[in-house]
Protein backbone atom coordinates (compact mmCIF):
# COMPACT_ATOMS: atom_id res chain seq x y z
CA UNK A 1 0.00 0.00 0.00
CA UNK A 2 1.36 3.42 -0.93
CA UNK A 3 1.96 6.07 1.76
CA UNK A 4 -1.00 8.17 0.59
CA UNK A 5 -3.42 5.22 0.47
CA UNK A 6 -2.27 4.13 3.94
CA UNK A 7 -4.07 7.18 5.35
CA UNK A 8 -7.50 6.02 4.18
CA UNK A 9 -8.44 2.82 6.13
CA UNK A 10 -8.79 4.40 9.59
CA UNK A 11 -11.16 7.24 8.64
CA UNK A 12 -13.17 4.94 6.33
CA UNK A 13 -13.62 2.38 9.12
CA UNK A 14 -14.99 5.09 11.44
CA UNK A 15 -17.36 6.39 8.75
CA UNK A 16 -18.56 2.83 8.08
CA UNK A 17 -19.24 2.24 11.79
CA UNK A 18 -21.29 5.45 11.89
CA UNK A 19 -23.18 4.40 8.77
CA UNK A 20 -24.01 1.07 10.40
CA UNK A 21 -25.72 3.02 13.21
CA UNK A 22 -23.49 1.71 15.99
CA UNK A 23 -24.72 3.05 19.35
CA UNK A 24 -23.32 6.45 20.36
CA UNK A 25 -21.33 5.39 23.44
CA UNK A 26 -19.81 2.41 21.63
CA UNK A 27 -19.20 4.42 18.46
CA UNK A 28 -17.31 7.21 20.25
CA UNK A 29 -15.03 4.69 21.95
CA UNK A 30 -14.38 2.69 18.79
CA UNK A 31 -13.69 5.89 16.85
CA UNK A 32 -11.16 7.06 19.47
CA UNK A 33 -9.46 3.66 19.37
CA UNK A 34 -9.27 3.62 15.57
CA UNK A 35 -7.93 7.19 15.46
CA UNK A 36 -5.29 6.29 18.04
CA UNK A 37 -4.21 3.49 15.71
CA UNK A 38 -4.31 5.91 12.79
CA UNK A 39 -2.03 8.29 14.69
CA UNK A 40 0.51 5.53 15.39
CA UNK A 41 0.39 4.27 11.81
CA UNK A 42 0.79 7.79 10.40
CA UNK A 43 3.77 8.41 12.68
CA UNK A 44 5.47 5.20 11.52
CA UNK A 45 4.80 5.90 7.83
CA UNK A 46 5.18 9.67 7.63
CA UNK A 47 7.64 10.75 10.33
CA UNK A 48 10.64 9.44 8.32
CA UNK A 49 9.31 11.46 5.36
CA UNK A 50 9.88 14.73 7.20
CA UNK A 51 13.36 14.59 5.70
CA UNK A 52 12.08 14.07 2.14
CA UNK A 53 13.22 16.60 -0.49
CA UNK A 54 10.66 18.85 -2.15
CA UNK A 55 11.01 16.82 -5.37
CA UNK A 56 9.94 13.59 -3.63
CA UNK A 57 7.99 11.12 -5.82
CA UNK A 58 4.44 12.07 -6.81
CA UNK A 59 1.71 9.42 -6.37
CA UNK A 60 -1.18 10.04 -8.76
CA UNK A 61 -1.20 13.78 -8.17
CA UNK A 62 -0.29 13.65 -4.48
CA UNK A 63 3.17 14.41 -3.10
CA UNK A 64 5.16 12.89 -0.27
CA UNK A 65 7.47 15.84 0.41
CA UNK A 66 8.50 17.02 3.88
CA UNK A 67 5.96 19.87 3.95
CA UNK A 68 3.03 17.58 3.28
CA UNK A 69 4.35 14.98 5.72
CA UNK A 70 4.51 17.54 8.53
CA UNK A 71 0.89 18.58 8.08
CA UNK A 72 -0.30 14.98 7.70
CA UNK A 73 1.18 14.26 11.13
CA UNK A 74 -0.17 17.47 12.66
CA UNK A 75 -3.66 16.98 11.23
CA UNK A 76 -3.77 13.37 12.43
CA UNK A 77 -2.67 14.39 15.92
CA UNK A 78 -5.33 17.12 16.15
CA UNK A 79 -8.17 14.85 15.03
CA UNK A 80 -7.00 12.05 17.32
CA UNK A 81 -6.94 14.43 20.31
CA UNK A 82 -10.43 15.67 19.44
CA UNK A 83 -11.79 12.11 19.11
CA UNK A 84 -10.27 10.92 22.38
CA UNK A 85 -11.71 13.96 24.16
CA UNK A 86 -15.07 13.45 22.42
CA UNK A 87 -15.65 10.17 24.28
CA UNK A 88 -16.19 11.92 27.61
CA UNK A 89 -17.56 15.07 25.99
CA UNK A 90 -20.47 13.29 24.33
CA UNK A 91 -21.08 11.22 27.47
CA UNK A 92 -21.59 14.52 29.32
CA UNK A 93 -23.74 15.88 26.47
CA UNK A 94 -26.05 12.90 26.90
CA UNK A 95 -26.70 14.06 30.50
CA UNK A 96 -27.50 17.66 29.56
CA UNK A 97 -30.95 19.28 29.41
CA UNK A 98 -31.05 18.93 25.62
CA UNK A 99 -29.03 15.80 24.84
CA UNK A 100 -28.13 15.09 21.21
CA UNK A 101 -29.96 12.16 19.65
CA UNK A 102 -27.99 9.16 18.43
CA UNK A 103 -28.45 10.34 14.84
CA UNK A 104 -26.52 13.53 15.60
CA UNK A 105 -23.66 11.56 17.15
CA UNK A 106 -23.66 9.22 14.16
CA UNK A 107 -23.50 12.13 11.72
CA UNK A 108 -20.57 13.63 13.62
CA UNK A 109 -18.62 10.37 13.34
CA UNK A 110 -19.62 9.93 9.69
CA UNK A 111 -18.61 13.37 8.45
CA UNK A 112 -15.58 14.03 10.70
CA UNK A 113 -13.40 11.18 9.30
CA UNK A 114 -14.38 12.06 5.73
CA UNK A 115 -13.44 15.65 6.57
CA UNK A 116 -10.06 14.30 7.69
CA UNK A 117 -9.54 12.60 4.32
CA UNK A 118 -10.35 15.85 2.53
CA UNK A 119 -7.77 17.68 4.67
CA UNK A 120 -5.18 15.01 3.81
CA UNK A 121 -5.95 15.62 0.13
CA UNK A 122 -5.34 19.36 0.45
CA UNK A 123 -2.00 19.19 2.28
CA UNK A 124 -0.63 16.43 0.01
CA UNK A 125 -1.97 17.63 -3.35
CA UNK A 126 0.62 18.30 -6.03
CA UNK A 127 -2.15 18.83 -8.58
CA UNK A 128 -3.90 22.20 -8.28
CA UNK A 129 -7.18 20.63 -9.39
CA UNK A 130 -7.03 18.05 -6.62
CA UNK A 131 -6.15 20.80 -4.16
CA UNK A 132 -9.23 22.79 -5.22
CA UNK A 133 -11.50 19.74 -4.99
CA UNK A 134 -10.10 18.86 -1.58
CA UNK A 135 -10.63 22.41 -0.33
CA UNK A 136 -14.25 22.45 -1.47
CA UNK A 137 -14.75 19.01 0.09
CA UNK A 138 -13.52 20.30 3.46
CA UNK A 139 -16.29 22.91 3.39
CA UNK A 140 -19.07 20.48 2.49
CA UNK A 141 -17.95 17.77 4.91
CA UNK A 142 -17.36 20.06 7.89
CA UNK A 143 -20.64 22.01 7.52
CA UNK A 144 -22.67 19.24 9.28
CA UNK A 145 -20.25 19.49 12.22
CA UNK A 146 -21.06 23.20 12.58
CA UNK A 147 -24.80 22.39 12.44
CA UNK A 148 -24.46 19.70 15.13
CA UNK A 149 -26.72 21.39 17.72
CA UNK A 150 -29.55 21.95 15.20
CA UNK A 151 -30.32 25.42 16.61
CA UNK A 152 -31.23 28.60 14.74
CA UNK A 153 -27.80 30.08 15.48
CA UNK A 154 -25.96 26.97 14.31
CA UNK A 155 -28.05 26.95 11.11
CA UNK A 156 -27.14 30.60 10.47
CA UNK A 157 -23.46 29.88 11.15
CA UNK A 158 -23.53 26.87 8.80
CA UNK A 159 -25.11 28.78 5.93
CA UNK A 160 -22.71 31.68 6.37
CA UNK A 161 -19.80 29.24 6.40
CA UNK A 162 -20.91 27.37 3.29
CA UNK A 163 -21.87 30.44 1.24
CA UNK A 164 -18.85 32.62 2.04
CA UNK A 165 -16.33 29.79 1.63
CA UNK A 166 -17.97 28.59 -1.59
CA UNK A 167 -17.77 32.09 -3.06
CA UNK A 168 -14.12 32.18 -2.05
CA UNK A 169 -13.48 28.77 -3.60
CA UNK A 170 -15.02 30.07 -6.84
CA UNK A 171 -12.25 32.69 -6.94
CA UNK A 172 -9.78 29.89 -6.31
CA UNK A 173 -11.21 27.94 -9.26
CA UNK A 174 -10.73 30.93 -11.55
CA UNK A 175 -7.12 31.31 -10.37
CA UNK A 176 -6.52 27.61 -11.00
CA UNK A 177 -7.93 27.93 -14.53
CA UNK A 178 -5.70 30.94 -15.23
CA UNK A 179 -2.62 28.96 -14.16
CA UNK A 180 -3.64 26.12 -16.47
CA UNK A 181 -3.97 28.58 -19.35
CA UNK A 182 -0.58 30.06 -18.43
CA UNK A 183 1.02 26.60 -18.55
CA UNK A 184 -0.25 26.15 -22.13
CA UNK A 185 1.82 29.16 -23.15
CA UNK A 186 5.07 27.67 -21.88
CA UNK A 187 7.11 25.62 -24.31
CA UNK A 188 7.62 22.56 -22.12
CA UNK A 189 3.98 22.36 -20.94
CA UNK A 190 2.19 23.16 -24.19
CA UNK A 191 -0.55 20.60 -23.45
CA UNK A 192 -1.28 22.35 -20.16
CA UNK A 193 -0.62 21.15 -16.63
CA UNK A 194 -1.92 21.64 -13.10
CA UNK A 195 1.02 19.87 -11.47
CA UNK A 196 2.66 22.20 -8.96
CA UNK A 197 6.02 20.47 -9.33
CA UNK A 198 5.91 20.78 -13.14
CA UNK A 199 4.72 24.39 -13.01
CA UNK A 200 7.45 25.29 -10.52
CA UNK A 201 10.13 23.59 -12.60
CA UNK A 202 9.10 25.65 -15.65
CA UNK A 203 7.98 28.76 -13.75
CA UNK A 204 10.36 31.05 -15.67
CA UNK A 205 8.48 30.22 -18.88
CA UNK A 206 5.04 31.17 -17.52
CA UNK A 207 3.57 34.54 -18.63
CA UNK A 208 4.20 36.95 -15.69
CA UNK A 209 0.89 38.76 -16.07
CA UNK A 210 -1.12 35.54 -15.92
CA UNK A 211 0.84 34.34 -12.89
CA UNK A 212 0.09 37.61 -11.07
CA UNK A 213 -3.61 37.39 -11.95
CA UNK A 214 -3.80 33.75 -10.86
CA UNK A 215 -2.05 34.49 -7.56
CA UNK A 216 -4.48 37.30 -6.68
CA UNK A 217 -7.52 35.10 -7.32
CA UNK A 218 -6.03 32.14 -5.46
CA UNK A 219 -5.16 34.44 -2.56
CA UNK A 220 -8.78 35.63 -2.42
CA UNK A 221 -10.07 32.06 -2.67
CA UNK A 222 -7.86 30.28 -0.18
CA UNK A 223 -7.54 33.42 1.95
CA UNK A 224 -11.30 33.25 2.49
CA UNK A 225 -10.99 29.66 3.72
CA UNK A 226 -8.11 30.65 6.00
CA UNK A 227 -10.11 33.52 7.52
CA UNK A 228 -7.94 36.41 6.35
CA UNK A 229 -9.38 39.90 6.85
CA UNK A 230 -11.77 41.07 5.40
CA UNK A 231 -12.87 37.59 4.28
CA UNK A 232 -13.15 36.21 7.82
CA UNK A 233 -16.87 36.65 8.60
CA UNK A 234 -17.66 32.94 8.61
CA UNK A 235 -14.91 32.02 11.10
CA UNK A 236 -16.19 33.30 14.48
CA UNK A 237 -19.71 31.98 13.91
CA UNK A 238 -18.64 28.52 12.74
CA UNK A 239 -16.10 28.04 15.52
CA UNK A 240 -18.44 29.24 18.24
CA UNK A 241 -21.48 27.15 17.23
CA UNK A 242 -19.73 23.82 16.62
CA UNK A 243 -19.27 21.41 19.56
CA UNK A 244 -15.85 21.58 21.24
CA UNK A 245 -14.26 18.60 19.40
CA UNK A 246 -15.37 20.03 16.04
CA UNK A 247 -14.21 23.55 16.96
CA UNK A 248 -10.81 22.09 17.83
CA UNK A 249 -10.54 20.40 14.43
CA UNK A 250 -11.69 23.51 12.56
CA UNK A 251 -9.16 25.72 14.30
CA UNK A 252 -6.31 23.26 14.68
CA UNK A 253 -6.43 21.61 11.25
CA UNK A 254 -8.77 23.23 8.72
CA UNK A 255 -7.14 26.66 8.86
CA UNK A 256 -3.75 25.00 8.32
CA UNK A 257 -5.00 23.41 5.10
CA UNK A 258 -5.83 26.76 3.51
CA UNK A 259 -2.52 28.20 4.66
CA UNK A 260 -0.55 25.24 3.24
CA UNK A 261 -2.31 25.88 -0.09
CA UNK A 262 -1.29 29.55 0.11
CA UNK A 263 2.31 28.53 0.86
CA UNK A 264 2.47 26.29 -2.21
CA UNK A 265 0.91 28.95 -4.46
CA UNK A 266 3.30 31.58 -3.07
CA UNK A 267 6.24 29.25 -3.74
CA UNK A 268 5.13 28.92 -7.35
CA UNK A 269 4.73 32.69 -7.73
CA UNK A 270 8.21 33.27 -6.29
CA UNK A 271 9.70 30.70 -8.67
CA UNK A 272 8.08 32.68 -11.50
CA UNK A 273 9.86 35.83 -10.29
CA UNK A 274 6.79 37.37 -8.64
CA UNK A 275 8.16 37.71 -5.10
CA UNK A 276 7.27 41.41 -5.01
CA UNK A 277 3.65 40.66 -5.89
CA UNK A 278 3.45 38.08 -3.09
CA UNK A 279 4.78 40.57 -0.56
CA UNK A 280 2.68 43.51 -1.73
CA UNK A 281 -0.59 41.55 -1.68
CA UNK A 282 -0.26 38.89 1.03
CA UNK A 283 1.74 40.81 3.64
CA UNK A 284 -0.68 43.78 4.02
CA UNK A 285 -3.62 41.35 4.15
CA UNK A 286 -1.88 39.23 6.79
CA UNK A 287 -0.90 42.17 8.99
CA UNK A 288 -4.42 43.65 8.68
CA UNK A 289 -5.80 40.30 9.86
CA UNK A 290 -3.69 40.42 13.03
CA UNK A 291 -4.69 44.04 13.72
CA UNK A 292 -8.40 43.38 13.12
CA UNK A 293 -8.39 40.25 15.29
CA UNK A 294 -6.72 42.11 18.16
CA UNK A 295 -9.38 44.84 17.98
CA UNK A 296 -12.21 42.31 17.82
CA UNK A 297 -10.81 40.51 20.87
CA UNK A 298 -11.25 43.64 22.98
CA UNK A 299 -15.03 43.58 22.73
CA UNK A 300 -15.93 39.91 22.93
CA UNK A 301 -18.49 38.62 25.44
CA UNK A 302 -18.71 35.07 24.08
CA UNK A 303 -15.90 32.69 25.10
CA UNK A 304 -15.85 30.65 21.91
CA UNK A 305 -16.02 33.73 19.68
CA UNK A 306 -13.07 35.11 21.64
CA UNK A 307 -11.14 31.92 20.89
CA UNK A 308 -12.20 32.11 17.23
CA UNK A 309 -10.80 35.64 16.90
CA UNK A 310 -7.63 34.38 18.55
CA UNK A 311 -7.45 31.78 15.77
CA UNK A 312 -7.91 34.57 13.24
CA UNK A 313 -5.00 36.44 14.84
CA UNK A 314 -2.79 33.38 14.52
CA UNK A 315 -3.86 32.91 10.91
CA UNK A 316 -2.59 36.45 10.27
CA UNK A 317 0.74 35.61 11.90
CA UNK A 318 1.14 32.45 9.80
CA UNK A 319 0.13 34.31 6.64
CA UNK A 320 2.80 36.91 7.48
CA UNK A 321 5.37 34.09 7.61
CA UNK A 322 4.17 32.90 4.19
CA UNK A 323 4.44 36.42 2.80
CA UNK A 324 7.99 36.67 4.15
CA UNK A 325 8.87 33.26 2.70
CA UNK A 326 9.97 31.71 6.01
CA UNK A 327 8.83 28.08 6.07
CA UNK A 328 10.50 27.62 9.44
CA UNK A 329 8.43 30.39 11.05
CA UNK A 330 5.20 29.23 9.38
CA UNK A 331 5.67 25.57 10.36
CA UNK A 332 6.60 26.29 13.99
CA UNK A 333 3.69 28.70 14.39
CA UNK A 334 1.28 26.20 12.83
CA UNK A 335 2.46 23.39 15.12
CA UNK A 336 2.22 25.46 18.28
CA UNK A 337 -1.09 27.07 17.37
CA UNK A 338 -2.63 23.67 16.65
CA UNK A 339 -1.41 22.19 19.94
CA UNK A 340 -2.44 25.14 22.10
CA UNK A 341 -5.70 26.08 20.38
CA UNK A 342 -6.99 22.51 20.44
CA UNK A 343 -6.20 22.40 24.16
CA UNK A 344 -8.01 25.71 24.72
CA UNK A 345 -11.14 24.70 22.81
CA UNK A 346 -11.35 21.34 24.59
CA UNK A 347 -10.88 22.89 28.04
CA UNK A 348 -13.30 25.72 27.33
CA UNK A 349 -15.79 23.19 26.01
CA UNK A 350 -15.61 21.31 29.33
CA UNK A 351 -16.41 24.41 31.36
CA UNK A 352 -19.10 25.70 29.01
CA UNK A 353 -20.74 22.29 29.02
CA UNK A 354 -20.58 22.25 32.81
CA UNK A 355 -21.98 25.75 33.45
CA UNK A 356 -24.33 25.94 30.47
CA UNK A 357 -23.30 29.36 29.14
CA UNK A 358 -20.75 30.93 26.79
CA UNK A 359 -21.21 34.43 28.19
CA UNK A 360 -17.98 35.65 29.78
CA UNK A 361 -19.86 37.82 32.30
CA UNK A 362 -21.74 34.74 33.57
CA UNK A 363 -18.58 32.63 33.94
CA UNK A 364 -17.04 34.33 36.96
CA UNK A 365 -15.19 32.61 39.77
CA UNK A 366 -14.05 29.59 37.77
CA UNK A 367 -10.78 29.52 39.70
CA UNK A 368 -12.71 28.86 42.90
CA UNK A 369 -15.22 26.50 41.33
CA UNK A 370 -12.77 24.39 39.28
CA UNK A 371 -9.21 25.44 40.24
CA UNK A 372 -7.28 22.68 38.45
CA UNK A 373 -9.10 22.88 35.14
CA UNK A 374 -9.22 26.66 35.18
CA UNK A 375 -5.47 26.93 35.80
CA UNK A 376 -4.88 24.64 32.82
CA UNK A 377 -7.21 26.81 30.70
CA UNK A 378 -5.33 29.97 31.74
CA UNK A 379 -2.03 28.31 30.83
CA UNK A 380 -3.43 27.31 27.44
CA UNK A 381 -4.66 30.85 26.73
CA UNK A 382 -1.25 32.17 27.79
CA UNK A 383 0.40 29.79 25.34
CA UNK A 384 -1.95 30.79 22.51
CA UNK A 385 -1.11 34.45 23.17
CA UNK A 386 2.55 33.75 22.34
CA UNK A 387 3.97 34.03 25.84
CA UNK A 388 7.29 32.39 26.80
CA UNK A 389 8.24 29.68 27.58
CA UNK A 390 5.76 28.13 25.13
CA UNK A 391 6.75 27.37 21.55
CA UNK A 392 4.43 29.99 20.07
CA UNK A 393 6.72 32.72 21.45
CA UNK A 394 9.72 31.18 19.66
CA UNK A 395 7.76 30.96 16.39
CA UNK A 396 6.54 34.56 16.57
CA UNK A 397 10.04 35.77 17.45
CA UNK A 398 11.36 33.95 14.39
CA UNK A 399 8.80 35.63 12.11
CA UNK A 400 9.50 39.10 13.55
CA UNK A 401 13.25 38.49 13.13
CA UNK A 402 12.84 37.62 9.45
CA UNK A 403 10.75 40.78 8.91
CA UNK A 404 13.36 42.92 10.69
CA UNK A 405 16.22 41.34 8.73
CA UNK A 406 14.36 42.20 5.53
CA UNK A 407 13.97 45.84 6.55
CA UNK A 408 10.17 45.52 6.87
CA UNK A 409 9.96 47.53 10.07
CA UNK A 410 6.33 48.48 9.44
CA UNK A 411 5.49 44.76 9.67
CA UNK A 412 7.48 44.41 12.89
CA UNK A 413 5.84 47.48 14.48
CA UNK A 414 2.29 46.53 13.42
CA UNK A 415 2.67 42.91 14.55
CA UNK A 416 4.32 43.77 17.86
CA UNK A 417 1.62 46.32 18.75
CA UNK A 418 -1.20 44.00 17.69
CA UNK A 419 0.22 41.01 19.56
CA UNK A 420 0.53 43.12 22.70
CA UNK A 421 -3.06 44.32 22.30
CA UNK A 422 -4.31 40.77 21.74
CA UNK A 423 -2.47 39.56 24.83
CA UNK A 424 -4.08 42.33 26.94
CA UNK A 425 -7.52 41.47 25.56
CA UNK A 426 -7.14 37.75 26.23
CA UNK A 427 -5.77 38.43 29.72
CA UNK A 428 -8.69 40.74 30.58
CA UNK A 429 -11.34 38.30 29.37
CA UNK A 430 -9.66 35.26 30.95
CA UNK A 431 -9.15 36.87 34.34
CA UNK A 432 -12.75 38.07 34.34
CA UNK A 433 -13.84 34.43 34.01
CA UNK A 434 -11.32 33.12 36.53
CA UNK A 435 -11.73 35.65 39.35
CA UNK A 436 -14.67 36.79 41.43
CA UNK A 437 -17.46 34.90 43.14
CA UNK A 438 -18.60 31.77 41.29
CA UNK A 439 -22.24 31.48 40.17
CA UNK A 440 -24.59 29.50 42.37
CA UNK A 441 -24.58 26.57 39.96
CA UNK A 442 -20.82 26.29 40.34
CA UNK A 443 -21.15 25.15 43.95
CA UNK A 444 -22.70 21.87 42.83
CA UNK A 445 -20.44 21.61 39.81
CA UNK A 446 -17.35 21.42 42.00
CA UNK A 447 -18.54 18.05 43.27
CA UNK A 448 -19.06 16.64 39.78
CA UNK A 449 -16.66 13.91 38.67
CA UNK A 450 -15.14 14.22 35.24
CA UNK A 451 -13.29 11.69 33.11
CA UNK A 452 -9.53 11.95 33.07
CA UNK A 453 -9.48 12.43 29.28
CA UNK A 454 -11.14 15.84 29.71
CA UNK A 455 -7.94 17.12 31.33
CA UNK A 456 -5.30 14.66 30.17
CA UNK A 457 -5.55 15.36 26.43
CA UNK A 458 -5.23 19.17 26.72
CA UNK A 459 -2.42 18.79 29.27
CA UNK A 460 -0.41 16.56 26.92
CA UNK A 461 -0.89 19.03 24.05
CA UNK A 462 0.28 21.93 26.22
CA UNK A 463 3.29 19.91 27.33
CA UNK A 464 4.19 19.48 23.66
CA UNK A 465 4.14 23.24 23.10
CA UNK A 466 6.20 23.77 26.25
CA UNK A 467 8.82 21.30 25.01
CA UNK A 468 8.95 23.09 21.65
CA UNK A 469 9.51 26.37 23.46
CA UNK A 470 12.23 25.22 25.83
CA UNK A 471 13.99 22.24 24.27
CA UNK A 472 13.66 22.72 20.51
CA UNK A 473 16.58 20.73 19.05
CA UNK A 474 18.45 21.63 15.88
CA UNK A 475 17.34 18.31 14.38
CA UNK A 476 13.68 19.30 14.68
CA UNK A 477 14.41 22.67 13.09
CA UNK A 478 15.88 20.76 10.16
CA UNK A 479 12.82 18.50 9.98
CA UNK A 480 10.40 21.44 9.71
CA UNK A 481 12.34 23.00 6.91
CA UNK A 482 15.66 24.38 8.08
CA UNK A 483 16.25 28.05 8.70
CA UNK A 484 14.80 29.52 5.54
Amino acid sequence: MTPVLSLLPGPLIIAALALLAVRGRILSRLAALVMAGQCVAAAIEWFPRLGNPMDAPIERGFGTDSHGALFVLLTTLVVTAAFVHAVSFFDREAQSEHPPVSRQIGQFYFFAPLFLIAMYAVVLADNLGYMWIGMEATTLLSAPLVYFHRSARSLEATWKYVIICSVGIAFGFFGTAVLFAASQQSGALAQGSLSLSALTAHASQLPPGMVRLAFVFLLLGYGTKAGLFPLHNWLPDAHSEAPAPASAILSGSLLNCALVALWRISDLARAAGQDLVVRETLLPMAVATVIAAALFLLRQKDVKRMLAYSSMENVGIMATAIGLGTWNGFALQAINHSLCKVAVFLLAGNLLQQFGTKNIHELRGLLRAQPGRTMLLLLAITAVAGTPPFGSFLAEWRILSVAADGGLFWVVAALAASLALAFIALAMQSLEMALGAPPEAAETCTRTKFALSLVLVPAVLLLGSLILGTMLPASLLALVGGLR
